[in-house]
């Protein structure tokens, strides 16, 4: 009886975890960067948890991660920016696709612009190449990863 207890919170624990987990749309590269607001290579310099995006009612209360980043090209943004902010906001709870990134690396990552101006990401949406691995699919591009071919695909896209 014991085990079958056991077994049966196990159960209950794993498929909680898949109910709470991110969950992404498959999509091209075109779509995902027609989706997006920006996208943009860009190195991590400071990671601040526990964070309000400014701004933004519907995460009020809610834990978010700050990045400090550095664009060192991007590939789109909105008509009416002339640069992109260097802060990032993205939701630190797993469920909401949150992204943990590391200080000192750099990513090829895209997101939405709020109305206020503060720019945000999670997991889904990201600009991938079409012929990814499997691996990367619900993953952040590392800008080591980025083939020297897609970048120039990149710019080369039109919505």
């Amino acid at each position: 009886f014991q085990a079958m207890n056991s077994l049966s919170l196990f159960t209950l624990l794993a498929l909680a975890a898949v109910a709470l987990s991110c969950k992404c749309k498959e999509q091209t590269a075109k779509e995902s960067f027609c989706n997006a607001h920006w996208v943009s290579h860009l190195k991590i310099k400071l990671r601040v948890s526990k964070q309000p995006v400014p701004g933004d009612e519907t995460r009020r209360g809610l834990n978010n991660i700050r990045y400090a980043v550095e664009h060192l090209e991007v590939f789109k943004k909105p008509a009416n920016l002339t640069s992109l902010p260097d802060e990032i906001y993205t939701p630190s709870e797993p469920p909401a696709c949150g992204l943990i990134l590391d200080v000192g690396k750099e990513y090829l990552l895209a997101g939405r612009v709020a109305p206020g101006g503060t720019l945000s990401t999670v997991i889904c949406g990201q600009v991938r190449p079409d012929d990814t691995r499997e691996e990367l699919f619900e993953n952040v591009l590392e800008w080591k990863k980025v083939s020297t071919s897609f970048p120039p695909k990149i710019k080369e896209m039109k919505c």
